[in-house]
């Protein structure tokens, strides 16, 4: 589907009474983030649960040392 069939799809399944230009920058933003998961999916750039949790975790310890 090109950008502008896509953006016409996005006019059509607006309210009549809400349509605003943030409400389409956030659906913009949101479908470019999941079209880069998607991408990242097919080339292999996942990470289990497993090894997500214990990153962030890594991530919080060195934040949370970081502010002492």
């Amino acid at each position: 589907m090109s950008v502008k069939e896509t953006i016409h799809q996005w006019v059509d399944e607006m309210p009549d009474d809400s349509p605003t230009l943030l409400d389409f920058y956030q659906r913009a933003q949101l479908n470019r983030a999941i079209d880069e998961a998607k991408r990242d999916l097919a080339a292999g750039r996942v990470l289990t649960w497993e090894e997500a949790d214990r990153r962030m975790k890594e991530k919080w310890a060195k934040r949370d040392s970081k502010s002492s």
